[in-house]
């Protein structure tokens, strides 16, 4: 067997001569270097170099991986990875210590950062025992770089943020201070070629903490450009710049500036609402909505200085109009019968062709409108008419497992509609019917036009982690678990996506129900406070005038209805298996809450007015 140390010596890497010579244009950040190492060591192989070759072929192998600096354990990760044939590109711990012994003796030789810095991170992580001036040569080499826009997504920032967790993995504050002064002194200047490098630098300070003797000064020149953006008409672009100057605001304590960037949030919502009603009152629609929320973020205490009440009241009267222009520039899918294959279609036809992945989402979520309960519960009234003898039979329903999941009686003819028996049995065929109708739902449109848009688009997990971050409905706080959980229904892991969606859904609704002014939690003996599960938020009065009934129905029969999914309870006491846990239902719960994100960013259907004035998520 051949030791490494024969394979891989100092003079051959010297003696290589290899130069990153790609034009500045066309770097692309570590992929650039692997290609150009890979490149070079072709040539050396072809003119007979065999050691040379090797070397490079060493060296591009080093650079392939990604750079994932949020992690201080596992910074790097495989840029290819195939799970089904268990393959994949290398890793740090497929680096065998001869191999880095060789990277330790050439760190000296390497002049060009960004192989300099990979292999010195790499020595970091996987040399024994650590030397700590392995770290230090790979953060003077990580930033380097200089800090550019037309480079920053090019692995620019990932390597500054890198570089920085690294400083603080190993307490090194005198180069923290670099790094920290770095940045905030590329922040202060203008990139005229670039009107979000301003906000990238300020959300890498921030997501770092290495920004407290900034924030006033960082929140004060955000919401300027913010500002600045309003007047060029970028409103979308300016709302980014105000969200961030509200948390810096606030971080500095700072309560007039954090209420001046969410009324200007608030007003960036309606006068893009206003500009867009020419061209499409449903757009314009979902902008007021958006203002609307966005103006309730407002703390009640601080609602009058602002005139909060009253811009909200002219909003609402701008919704009444552009809700119902929207109902002309709505579509409609109709499903003929049983046979599904005209809805397949339909629903793909409905989804193809769409030019971008946030077109086609909404086009996604507007498969179905929801169920209608009225409907729904006029033909469950029908249906018990026209089988009397089978409502004379009380039922017990049962779990896959044999426990015993409800109980419906008979039904009592001799009492009215409002008699508590005759309830459950109606709403056992509503539940029965509204099942059909999810069944038709899954496998006649939302499936099929999932897999056209698999076909057509890539849907990554950070876009839909920046739906759910610019959503209304979801907490700041929620946004990545919400936007995880609905990646990986596209990754057509429902499994586990249910299992992150459900206890999400219970804290959005739990978040409403308390702006609403619900006590949604109780005290016990002790006093001790409990917050309510779901099922009994579910059941309080006030319910359905928030989230209107139709939704509020929805809610319950997917989610903690016992005659229904009952996917809340479900998941919450690890009664999913892996089959069930990717059931239709399951599926129809992840596109719902994707319609429900979705709508409460674009609006598509229409909003009842009283509903509204509690909640968006009525729109959806």
């Amino acid at each position: 067997m051949i030791n490494s140390n024969e394979l891989y010596a100092r003079d051959d890497f010297v003696a290589c001569g290899w130069c990153y010579d790609v034009l500045v244009e066309d770097q692309y950040g570590y992929s650039s270097v692997m290609r150009s190492l890979e490149e070079s060591a072709k040539k050396k192989l072809e003119s007979g170099l065999e050691k040379q070759g090797k070397i490079l072929n060493l060296l591009s192998r080093s650079a392939s991986m990604l750079l994932s600096p949020t992690s201080i354990n596992e910074p790097f990760k495989p840029y290819f990875q195939n799970f089904e044939a268990g393959r994949r590109s290398p890793l740090p711990e497929d680096f065998t210590e001869d191999e880095l012994q060789f990277f330790d003796e050439i760190l000296v030789d390497v002049t060009e950062p960004w192989l300099k810095s990979r292999l010195a991170d790499l020595l970091w992580l996987c040399k024994k025992p650590r030397n700590p001036d392995h770290a230090k040569t790979a953060i003077d080499s990580y930033i380097s770089h200089g800090l550019d826009s037309d480079t920053w997504h090019r692995d620019v920032n990932n390597c500054w943020e890198r570089a920085a967790r690294l400083c603080m993995q190993l307490r090194d504050f005198d180069r923290l201070d670099i790094i920290k002064n770095q940045l905030f002194a590329a922040f202060g200047l203008e990139y005229s070629n670039c009107k979000f490098m301003t906000l990238w630098l300020a959300e890498l300070m921030d997501k770092l903490n290495i920004d407290t003797n900034f924030k006033e000064s960082i929140a004060y020149k955000l919401f300027n450009n913010g500002n600045d953006l309003v007047d060029l008409g970028d409103f979308n672009s300016a709302r980014s710049y105000y969200e961030m100057s509200a948390k810096k605001y606030k971080q500095s304590d700072d309560i007039k500036g954090w209420l001046e960037s969410l009324v200007a949030l608030a007003n960036c919502f309606e006068r893009e609402a206003c500009f867009r009603s020419s061209d499409s009152n449903m757009v314009a629609n979902s902008f007021y909505e958006n203002a609307i929320q966005a103006y309730r973020r407002i703390p009640i205490k601080y609602r009058d200085d602002y005139n909060v009440s009253e811009r909200i009241d002219g909003i609402r009267k701008k919704i009444s109009v552009t809700g119902r222009g929207s109902l002309d520039e709505m579509g409609l899918i109709e499903t003929p019968g049983v046979d599904l294959s005209d809805t397949i279609e339909a629903s793909t036809s409905h989804v193809s062709g769409k030019q971008s992945v946030e077109e086609v989402l909404i086009y996604f979520v507007g498969l179905s409108s929801g169920p209608n309960y009225s409907a729904l519960r006029s033909s469950a009234q029908k249906s018990i008419k026209g089988s009397l003898i089978s409502s004379l039979c009380g039922s017990t329903h049962m779990s896959s497992d044999g426990r015993v999941v409800g109980k419906t009686p008979p039904m009592n003819f001799n009492a009215g509609e409002g008699d508590q028996d005759n309830a459950a049995v109606l709403n056992l065929q509503v539940q029965q019917h509204f099942g059909i109708e999810t069944q038709l739902i899954v496998q006649g449109r939302i499936l099929p036009a999932l897999r056209q848009i698999l076909m057509e688009h890539r849907v990554t997990k950070e876009l839909l982690q920046a739906l759910c971050h610019h959503s209304p409905i979801v907490p700041e706080d929620r946004s990545y678990l919400l936007g995880h959980a609905l990646w990986l229904g596209f990754e057509h892991d429902f499994g586990s996506s249910i299992h992150l969606l459900c206890p999400q859904v219970e804290h959005i609704v739990r978040m409403k129900l308390k702006e609403a002014g619900a006590h949604t939690s109780n005290i016990d003996r002790a006093g001790i406070e409990h917050e309510n599960g779901l099922s009994t938020l579910m059941e309080l009065p006030n319910v359905s005038q928030i989230f209107g009934e139709d939704f509020c129905f929805e809610l319950k029969s997917i989610f903690t209805d016992s005659l229904g999914a009952n996917l809340r309870n479900e998941v919450a006491h690890g009664l999913l298996s892996d089959n069930s846990s990717s059931s239709i239902t399951s599926v129809y719960a992840w596109w719902m809450i994707l319609r429900v994100v979705v709508h409460s960013l674009v609006g598509v259907n229409g909003v009842n007015e009283e509903a509204n004035e509690q909640t968006s998520i009525q729109g959806a």
